[in-house]
């Protein structure tokens, strides 16, 4: 054995040995590497990749597990161990971690070059990969390597923890001689999630913000899944193979998952033609290896979009007459651009341009968390905006000497169901030029398996008799919820009006006086097309004038009679204004977004909507017992939604369907934190009271919630502008109103 060198698995054992029975205490020495692999020639199983295009001072490390102080060191630098030891399964980590970040470093620094060869406005930075960079490494860590633990202590759990840059690997509950780090598509996929974090933060380490993107933020949301099923296809770019974790997942726990419609694992009636892709929404709920159960999960709704980059590598295969690794590197091209671009808190998003994305740097993050984040519609309408810019425009030669078939392509994300966007929105979303601009404007006979829905046909459930939202109050499961949106980082706490330990949360599903309770409006698709996507929103937005609740949105509530602010004079020019909405998210002179609950409050013997600081003054009660205590926000004193738990998303309602109905076939169906927001209920609020709080609802495959039919320069509608999510416009509007019982 040659210093440096080693022996790992070039596949995982179920492909090497071609037998997808391979029984669980097979010797894996067997399938090693008859040529040894290149490890490193550091004394540890640590490395600067500085054999890559692109060296990172601090890059790779990896040790046992988490009560490892050090990565495994071998004096004579030779790394052949016994496929049984603890020993192998770190250096076959560290062997693909390093195999799979030189491809990723290798492809990154051709990828930046591509921006000035081919001359388009790019999401990579000036000085990304430029010497006179202050942050040379600004596209990694910078501060930390990314280290794996190889033997987590993790049944059937394999993870990236973006916190702490770390990657563990589990075993199989089942066998538990299996461990995940066997298995190297397993590590390509956690890679996958590093490096998505790595690029959605690119722009922002250049730039020195310290906020950080995450590629979604609850169990359950479409960023989420759209992370999923990129992971599984950073496996497709390491090896071709349109399956993923055969023998990490497959074998014994049967979690694995497809890449290609023509896959043997596939339900019948699923192939690789227009009519029968896995498309969406179709196939949100949908896991290949129990296909009659459906299931609200990040891994087999993202299949949709991993199976879509596939179809998507051999459609420039074939139409470029290239070679289909060569394929891949033009979509790890286009996978880069859209991550430094949906990922950008500079609120510039293209260098040169100012406030192109999320608003301002002020409101960024809640921007990309909340307002708009990344959802299958975004996330396909950006990476399509590259393929068109640097493949696709009229006059580009380079796929095959001339420009790549955008209408084929609009056909072949059709298939998918993904056509969801009306123009590739190359202006962007600022209030400077965003709508300014010329889009090039999706072709409407491409659009026939993409069906959109209307937001006027989401609603409360009209069933008689059926609840309005779903109350969950229950000591226990929310005092492990709250440890859990703690401990996970969602939110950094509750107010202090709210007793440890929550002892007045007493279970009778009604919110009371004193408790912190999740709620989950049960939601009703009314169309005959499934709705997907689905999101409440509980954040404040600009809906008040003058400390008065605004009633001009499309619901006409309130009316003047029940305290809605005067606007008889207004132009809807003029900051202040129910008809003007916030251009900073409340930051700009003569406007403020305003909590979403309102309380009914008495006045002159009749009974009026209100902010909640009426009820403060009424009751006389001191702003030191609000809920945000004495100098906080005085408007929120007695009903409070946690910020950072203050949406919930939904995957899909079936056409007449709740939620409920949709995922369990029932009416009571388990409710994740993801289904829920959280909110907390002042001990101080008189029993009786009445709230109503005025969320906003969207989702992906609607009509009007993304683009504005006003727009003049382009008929078919531009994307609502960045600033219009602090209004209601993009939204329905649906008020929940409760009564606090004791």
């Amino acid at each position: 054995m040659s210093t440096g060198y080693g022996r790992i698995l070039s596949d995982n054992p179920i492909i090497l040995s071609n037998n997808y029975s391979l029984d669980a205490g097979t010797n894996l020495n067997r399938y090693l590497t008859s040529d040894t692999t290149f490890i490193t020639n550091n004394q540890f199983l640590e490395d600067a990749c500085d054999n890559s295009n692109l060296p990172v001072t601090n890059c790779i490390k990896v040790r046992e597990d988490k009560d490892s102080i050090s990565a495994l060191q071998n004096s004579d630098k030779k790394w052949a161990y016994d496929t049984a030891s603890a020993e192998w399964l770190q250096v076959q980590t560290f062997g693909h971690m390093m195999q799979i970040t030189d491809k990723f470093h290798s492809t990154l620094t051709s990828s930046f070059v591509k921006k000035g060869s081919i001359g388009y406005q790019s999401a990579f930075p000036t000085f990304f990969m430029d010497a006179l960079n202050p942050n040379p490494h600004g596209h990694w860590d910078m501060t930390r390597p990314l280290t794996a633990n190889a033997f987590c202590k993790e049944a059937d759990r394999a993870f990236f923890n973006p916190s702490k840059f770390l990657i563990c690997l589990g075993f199989d509950s089942e066998e538990t001689s299996v461990k995940f780090a066997q298995d190297n598509t397993v590590i390509y996929h956690e890679m996958g999630h590093a490096f998505h974090q790595v690029l959605m933060n690119g722009r922002n380490r250049d730039a020195g913000v310290t906020p950080a993107s995450d590629l979604g933020y609850l169990f359950y949301d479409e960023a989420g899944s759209i992370g999923e099923g990129l992971a599984d296809f950073w496996s497709f770019i390491m090896n071709q193979r349109t399956h993923f974790a055969e023998w990490g997942l497959g074998r014994f726990i049967q979690q694995s998952r497809p890449m290609d419609e023509d896959d043997p694992l596939h339900a019948p009636g699923i192939a690789a033609n227009s009519d029968s892709r896995l498309s969406y929404p179709t196939y949100l709920l949908y896991d290949p290896n129990f296909p009659d159960k459906p299931i609200e999960d990040v891994h087999y709704a993202g299949q949709i979009i991993s199976h879509f980059m596939v179809a998507l590598v051999k459609d420039l295969t074939s139409k470029c007459s290239w070679a289909q690794t060569a394929s891949t590197e033009v979509v790890m091209h286009l996978l880069y651009e859209t991550f430094l671009e949906l990922g950008d808190l500079t609120a510039s998003g293209n260098t040169g341009q100012t406030n192109y994305v999320n608003l301002t740097q002020n409101h960024a993050l809640t921007w990309n968390r909340v307002a708009n984040p990344v959802n299958f519609r975004k996330f396909t309408q950006v990476l399509s905006k590259y393929l068109l810019l640097t493949y696709g425009k009229a006059g580009r030669t380079g796929c095959g000497g001339t420009n790549y078939d955008m209408d084929g392509y609009e056909q072949l994300l059709d298939s998918y169901g993904l056509l969801l966007f009306k123009n590739y929105n190359e202006d962007g979303g600022s209030l400077a030029s965003g709508n300014s601009g010329t889009n090039t404007v999706v072709t409407a006979s491409n659009k026939v398996k993409t069906v959109t829905v209307s937001k006027d046909l989401i609603k409360i459930d009209p069933t008689q008799g059926a609840s309005e939202a779903f109350i969950f109050d229950d000591r226990q499961s929310m005092v492990a919820a709250l440890n859990s949106l703690k401990v996970s980082g969602q939110i950094p706490g509750i107010s202090d009006q709210i007793e440890d330990g929550l002892p007045y949360n007493n279970g009778n599903i009604s919110i009371s006086p004193g408790e912190f309770v999740g709620v989950a409006l049960n939601l009703y698709n009314d169309s005959n097309t499934p709705m997907a996507g689905v999101q409440v929103l509980g954040n404040d937005w600009d809906h008040g004038k003058d400390g008065e609740p605004c009633g001009t949105f499309e619901d006409n509530f309130p009316t003047a009679n029940e305290g809605a602010a005067d606007v008889s004079t207004e132009t809807g020019t003029n900051p202040g204004e129910c008809s003007y909405i916030t251009r900073e998210n409340g930051d700009d002179a003569g406007e403020s977004i305003e909590p979403v609950c309102m309380v009914q409050v008495s006045e002159n013997n009749a009974t009026k909507w209100a902010f909640q600081n009426e009820l403060m003054t009424k009751i006389g009660l001191d702003d030191s017992n609000c809920l945000d205590g004495s100098g906080g926000n005085d408007k929120e004193c007695f009903i409070r939604i946690v910020e950072g738990a203050d949406q919930s998303t939904y995957s899909k309602l079936d056409p007449k369907k709740t939620w409920a109905q949709t995922v369990s076939g029932g009416d009571t169906p388990e409710f994740n934190f993801n289904n829920l927001m959280f909110m907390e209920v002042s001990p101080w609020i008189p029993p009786g009271t009445t709230f109503n709080c005025r969320l906003r609802v969207r989702f992906t495959n609607c009509e009007d919630c993304w683009s504005d039919p006003n727009t003049i320069t382009n008929p078919t509608g531009d994307d609502y502008l960045d600033y219009e999510y602090a209004g209601g416009r993009p939204f329905k509007i649906i008020n929940f109103e409760f009564i606090v019982i004791d």
